[in-house]
């Protein structure tokens, strides 16, 4: 048996026990805790707690999970200390592929409607209005406007959607709810894991976000995988601040009178060919559980241990049951349920895009169906480094390059922003590529089993299997590549392409070299 042939075997005898271990955990764990349970064990509702609520945007649920269903603690560590002290919701389902209509119905409590626009006037009933007056104010969005004037801070100006924005804007989230001495709302909504994909895990980020333009065909699985690696960067960026919020925010006098929620207001899918969100195909169901598949944790005031719930949640639930755990009535209803005394009785649940509407009346096994479906891409019980090791030549990511390989006269390369590889900083914010890409050509038939490998400074830290079984006709081949970016050093580095060929047992490598421009 080959080491490909090993490869391979490993994957699929991993698959099968992760299939049966599937299997054993559903039987466990659904339908969840019962309602009666969650409400037994959470204390009195109490108008002067504090409310910090996160939503992220374009966040699938499905990444966070390992085969068997639980949260990649090795990957997401936020995420899982969120879940230790806190009910996970994973029977969650957002109502709309649209921010504009998927934010004012968390927000609101109410099916969205495209007669609306994500303005107060159509929303005068949402959060910010039932806490007027009753809590401190410290809210940012980044789309709506359901604010009353001169009470909170409604959208701003387009710049500061940016990636960097956000994430400062998340920092001064997590520093208000720690340091807030007097009952409050503080609440955001980030464009995050949200595109484009320029953060890497350490929360340095791209020089060259969206300078140069992929022009490969969205049926390519490695282009939709290659932009499912990147989502998967951000998202673990993201999720290194929202364990930084949980941190502090148990460290001050503020956790046990905090109800925090976190949630997201759609998803995205990565099915080659399909529309990321803007288009919905009812006929691919697989999508519809990506787009609208968000997740949904909620800390309840003294909460200190996990939970998980089953029932069929919907984004129509958040804000009734935050009014029911807050104890002051707003003197308006909802359409949603109070997630914390109520199980919602739904055989199905309605989802919009313009200008259709659909039900979905699947429950949590859809996702685990979807985290086996990108598992085929992406090993979803593996840790960051595991996002970059795609193919054969991914597990050759991290090591050092042989200093006395063999010279590969054949290929040839381009590659873009070059200059950002001579310009790398340290610390958030600081410029580090996260995403090589450019062309390739060679001048002789490549073997089917050969792949290539971007090296920086003598280190493997990205895989192009683009190389495989190119021929000279291909011409300039265009190529993407995710980068390991943490094995990057400050100042000037020297980056290089090399060939590894596996038709043997052991790889061949041979050496490109830099690029030609």
């Amino acid at each position: 048996m080959g080491i490909s042939d090993q490869i391979r075997f490993r994957r699929r005898t991993s698959r099968l026990c992760g299939a049966l271990a599937l299997v054993f955990v559903v039987t466990l764990i659904t339908p969840g805790l019962s309602p009666a349970a969650q409400s037994s064990s959470l204390p009195p509702v109490q108008s002067d707690i504090t409310i910090a609520m996160i939503v992220l945007d374009e966040a699938m649920l499905s990444p966070l999970l390992r085969t068997d269903g639980t949260i990649n603690r090795k990957r997401f560590p936020g995420f899982a200390a969120l879940a230790d002290t806190s009910t996970w919701y994973r029977n969650m389902l957002g109502t709309s592929q649209r921010t504009t209509e998927a934010v004012p119905s968390i927000l609101d409590g109410q099916w969205p409607s495209l007669k609306k626009y994500p303005i107060l006037r159509d929303h005068p009933n949402n959060l910010f209005t039932y806490l007027q007056g009753k809590k401190d104010l410290n809210v940012y969005q980044s789309v709506t406007k359901l604010c009353p004037k001169g009470v909170c801070t409604n959208a701003g100006p387009l710049y500061l959607r940016l990636v960097d924005r956000q994430v400062q804007r998340f920092e001064e989230f997590i520093e208000a709810s720690a340091s807030s001495t007097t009952p409050a709302l503080h609440f955001t909504h980030l464009l995050l894991p949200h595109r484009p994909w320029g953060l890497a895990p350490d929360l340095r980020i791209a020089p060259d976000l969206v300078q140069f333009v992929d022009t490969r065909s969205e049926r390519l699985v490695d282009r939709r995988r290659d932009n499912y690696q990147s989502m998967l960067r951000q998202y673990v960026a993201t999720d290194t601040l929202l364990l930084e919020f949980i941190n502090k925010l148990k460290a001050s006098p503020n956790w046990d009178n905090t109800m925090v929620v976190v949630t997201a207001d759609h998803g995205i899918t990565f099915v080659p060919g399909e529309s990321y969100r803007d288009k919905i195909n009812v006929n691919n169901p697989g999508t519809l559980e990506d787009i609208y598949r968000v997740p949904l944790f909620i800390k309840y005031p003294q909460q200190n241990t996990s939970a998980i719930s089953d029932c069929p949640a919907s984004s129509i639930d958040i804000l009734a049951t935050i009014i029911a755990t807050n104890a002051v009535k707003s003197g308006w209803t909802t359409d949603g349920v109070n997630l914390r005394r109520t199980c919602p009785q739904r055989t199905s649940r309605r989802i919009q895009w313009p200008y259709s509407t659909s039900q979905i009346s699947t429950d949590f096994t859809a996702v685990l169906e979807r985290v086996r479906y990108y598992d085929k891409w992406i090993d979803a019980n593996g840790d960051v480094d595991d996002i970059y090791r795609v193919e054969l030549s991914g597990r050759l990511l991290g090591r050092k390059a042989p200093t006395n390989a063999p010279a590969n006269v054949s290929v040839t390369w381009s590659l873009n922003g070059r200059e950002g590889y001579q310009n790398i900083g340290t610390g958030r914010l600081a410029p580090v590529p996260t995403r090589a890409s450019g062309t390739l050509q060679t001048q002789s038939n490549l073997c089917a089993r050969c792949e290539g490998l971007i090296a920086v400074n003598g280190r493997f830290v990205g895989v192009l299997p683009e190389l495989a079984g190119m021929t000279p006709e291909v011409g300039p081949l265009p190529f993407s590549s995710s980068l390991m970016s943490r094995f990057m050093n400050p100042g000037k580095n020297t980056v290089e392409l090399w060939v590894a060929d596996w038709t043997t047992e052991k790889p061949l490598l041979s050496r490109v070299g830099a690029a030609v421009k």
